[in-house]
């Protein structure tokens, strides 16, 4: 597969079987981390730069509703490299099922941050969307939408998920996208 080296562009041949390891880019000498089969020349990301501070204000002004539909979006922003990488469509549809989206809510939030990640990876940057942070807020969220059909104090957990870990975990995610745009600016800047 043919790959362009996030240091130089400059495109690499590489053997199929490299996919997803450390790898030298004969140009200029510095390694990156070939992508997986899917993530070649041509299949970028489309994600855009938005600011942390408006993304944290619409979660609350929303209650939470503009983070749930703004962080599903961002699935069709990023190129597929499984099959079952979700579209917004369907990342969005599922969150509106009632009890399918409660077990959805934890793949969806999960992936999100493991595509971001793939793609400052790719990029040479570290990972800094929250994977460690997406499991415990979707832990508490489902905690609290069943512990508000069953208790009467439930809503209140759900309130602290909407209004605390909610937008933090909004926030780390912008931060870790607006980062990947700098750096694809900065890329596109240096080749022109």
């Amino acid at each position: 597969m043919q790959v362009a080296c996030p240091y130089c562009t400059k495109p690499n041949e590489l053997d199929d079987q490299i996919a997803g390891r450390t790898t030298r880019c004969p140009a200029c000498g510095k390694s990156f981390i070939a992508p997986d089969e899917l993530a070649v020349i041509g299949q970028r990301h489309t994600l855009v730069s938005f600011p942390v501070a408006s993304v944290v204000l619409l979660n609350f002004v929303s209650g939470g509703l503009f983070t749930l539909i703004y962080l599903n979006q961002l699935h069709e922003r990023m190129p597929r490299l499984r099959p079952n990488d979700p579209s917004a469509t369907v990342a969005l549809g599922l969150c509106f099922i009632p009890f399918v989206n409660l077990a959805w809510f934890f793949f969806s939030f999960h992936r999100l941050c493991i595509r971001i990640n793939e793609q400052r990876r790719f990029s040479g940057m570290e990972q800094e969307a929250p994977t460690w942070l997406a499991m415990p807020m979707c832990i508490l969220l489902t905690t609290g939408v069943l512990a508000t059909m069953f208790v009467n104090g439930g809503i209140y957990v759900l309130i602290l998920v909407l209004a605390s870990l909610l937008p933090l975990f909004a926030a780390l995610v912008q931060n870790a996208v607006n980062g990947l745009c700098e750096r694809s600016v900065d890329a596109a800047l240096a080749t022109a």
